[in-house]
């Protein structure tokens, strides 16, 4: 404002093509000190011609930039609210509410200078160079923070389940926008990058209410068939009677897997997902005191070794 003021007071200042040419302040100051009246007259007279030619312009971009702003926070909370009532992540919800905000801010500066006649052509190349130079360099957790909204709208796993994804196995602690925090059996924190989750077969463990505890057990090939089942199912059923976690149904399964050369038969029990370890620890319990009661066992390993020919002299 100062430079406009100091350039309409001494009008020779403006160049060839009317622009203002860069004030003198030492000569300014010399001019208010010989010729104080003269000299704040004129100021006056620019202020006010600066005034009449650029001050409804002024308002104007100042007006439009304070709707601009409330219309912004108002978009923000609409955002949040809406994609808090589709029961969307509310990580993912303030993402999206800030990004909507700055988006019509960002239009806004842009227009609020066009208004007040600031070149805009350069100002919107220095943006769209920034970005590249942006996504170039963070092109990796790009990646990253769209898997992680994706993650975060399809939902393949949510926190509290266990799941085996990139490798790892664990609980899932918290669900970030670049990465996905594990807790494992040992107390161990493994934080996996989402674009190697996304990217990958993810295994949630506890998606469904139960689970299905199989166990294979060879025994002995020259055991009787519908012994050993009747066997392997009154096992089965007495885990059902005896454990917590272990449901009737679905029914206990018993089947024979392998012929030869030794019976394997393959024990099933459903048992709700949070009590799987347990079932499964009884269910193996009771199988190894069947095989023992009804001499189930299969025979040890054995070595056939057959003398062909014996060297001369022995």
């Amino acid at each position: 404002m100062m430079n406009v003021l100091l350039a309409a007071a001494d009008p020779g200042a403006a160049g060839a093509t009317g622009a203002p040419a860069v004030p003198d302040v030492k000569k300014a100051a010399e001019e208010l000190a010989t010729r104080p009246v003269e000299t704040v007259s004129k100021w006056a007279e620019a202020t006010g011609n600066f005034a009449i030619n650029h001050g409804p312009s002024v308002v104007g971009a100042l007006v439009l930039f304070f709707v601009a702003w409330v219309l912004a926070r108002w978009v923000r909370r609409m955002v949040i609210k809406g994609f808090t009532r589709a029961h969307v992540d509310l990580t993912l919800a303030k993402f999206f509410g800030n990004l909507a905000k700055w988006s019509i801010l960002i239009f806004a500066v842009i227009t609020c200078a066009g208004t007040i006649g600031l070149p805009i052509t350069g100002f919107a190349a220095l943006i769209g160079a920034a970005g590249l130079a942006i996504g170039l360099a963070l092109q990796g957790n790009l990646g990253n923070l769209a898997s992680g909204v994706l993650l975060m709208i399809f939902r393949p796993f949510k926190i509290g389940d266990s799941v085996i994804v990139a490798g790892q196995a664990g609980v899932v602690d918290g669900i970030d926008l670049f990465s996905t925090n594990l807790d494992t059996g040992d107390n161990r924190r493994i934080i996996v990058p989402n674009g190697a989750i996304f990217s990958g077969v993810i295994e949630n463990q506890t998606h469904h209410p139960y689970r299905r505890v199989s166990v294979n057990v060879p025994v002995s090939g020259a055991a009787d068939p519908e012994t050993a089942r009747s066997a392997f199912a009154a096992a089965a059923n007495r885990v059902i009677a005896s454990t917590a976690g272990a449901l009737p149904e679905p029914a206990p399964g018993v089947a024979m897997t392998e012929l030869a050369p030794t019976q394997t038969w393959a024990v099933a029990v459903s048992a709700q997902t949070p009590r799987f370890g347990a079932v499964r620890e009884a269910l193996l319990l009771e199988i190894r005191r069947t095989v023992l009661e009804h001499k189930l066992n299969p025979p040890g390993p054995t070595m056939d070794v057959r003398i062909t020919a014996m060297p001369e002299g022995r």
